[in-house]
């Protein structure tokens, strides 16, 4: 920066203006140092280094329970980190995605250059929280565990559950099938709390938990759901004596696969079953027929924690904010049919 400030006869401040400052320099200087910049092949301040000047990042880190193509792969997840990015570029703040997976020692998350951290889906218990709260920045959780301290942004899944159950109770079903998906660490909390909301309203009933078939998926993928739902409608094997009638699948990814499953077995829907989800994605609504779903506003919440982030970076004082589910009754649940 001072030899680029001897060559174009300015100030080294004029220099680090011209940067960092641009609205406070003169068009004409500004173009002369960035021209003398560029012939001495000088490519500006070291962001890194001016980020350790500032100790500010301008970056907030958010943590996926999965490999980084998860992020763009669940429709739930894209919805909230789209709020979330929208919150953020708003306030002129950048957006840092880090996954848990395929990163040894969490080195990812220790060597991050980040002002937050919001943590998507992770358990309390999870290695890599103790990691991120050695950091000692502040922290913002969303559809996981509550952590002491952290303003966690999300919904009651247990309520949002039992809304699911009680719907297809009052229909008139009593065998009930549950579609699930796990993560590389286990279920996630927000599914371990869905299947509890669900199966308590079952259990009031008078309906045994334990008869009904929990099937789980290795990930939340639509084809991989249509696999194992094909299994669970089978008229033969280990399930075909607890075939049901109504499936409440944890996410409306998992539902649409339930719907390509029920599809390929010759089951229709919801003649001869029930399909309930959760999250109401985008495509939840156009399907055939169109899923009945446990709503909740995922891009809002992604704004949301955004804007709790960035309080709690300026000092500024943030607390949890919890967003109500609401069932949206479409065309895939019905009454069960006699014959079945």
């Amino acid at each position: 920066m001072t030899t680029v400030a001897r060559a174009a006869g300015v100030s080294p401040m004029t220099v680090s203006n011209t940067y960092n400052r641009p609205d406070e320099v003169a068009q004409t200087t500004r173009e002369k140092v960035l021209r003398i910049a560029g012939e001495l092949g000088y490519s500006g301040p070291d962001p890194a280094g001016r980020s350790l000047r500032r100790r500010r990042a301008d970056t907030v880190g958010v943590l996926l329970t999965e490999e980084l193509p998860y992020a763009f792969d669940d429709p739930g997840t894209v919805m909230f980190l789209h709020g979330l990015a929208t919150g953020l570029a708003e306030a002129g703040q950048a957006l840092l995605l880090l996954p848990t997976e395929g990163n040894a020692e969490h080195a990812s998350v220790r060597n991050a250059l980040v002002d937050a951290f919001v943590l998507a889906s992770l358990g309390a218990t999870d290695p890599v929280v103790a990691d991120v709260l050695g950091r000692r920045l502040p922290v913002v959780t969303w559809g996981g565990d509550r952590l002491t301290g952290a303003p966690r942004i999300g919904v009651d899944n247990v309520r949002g559950a039992e809304k699911a159950a009680e719907h297809l109770l009052e229909l008139g079903h009593k065998r009930f099938g549950i579609v699930t998906f796990s993560g590389p660490r286990g279920l996630k909390p927000a599914v371990r709390q869905r299947v509890s909301g669900f199966t308590r309203v079952l259990r009031t009933a008078g309906i045994d938990p334990a008869s009904v078939p929990v099937v789980d998926a290795a990930r939340n993928a639509r084809a991989a759901c249509a696999r194992i739902t094909c299994d669970l409608l089978a008229d033969s094997g280990p399930l075909a004596d607890r075939r049901p009638t109504a499936i409440f699948a944890v996410t409306d990814q998992l539902a649409l696969g339930v719907l390509d499953g029920a599809a390929s077995s010759g089951v229709r829907v919801p003649d001869e079953l029930s399909v309930v989800g959760f999250d109401n994605v985008d495509a939840s609504a156009s399907m055939t027929p169109p899923l009945t779903t446990v709503a909740q506003e995922l891009f809002e919440q992604g704004k949301v924690a955004a804007k709790v982030a960035l309080d709690l970076v300026a000092g500024r004082p943030a607390r949890s904010q919890n967003f109500d589910t609401k069932l949206i009754i479409r065309g895939s649940t019905a009454r069960p049919s006699r014959r079945r």
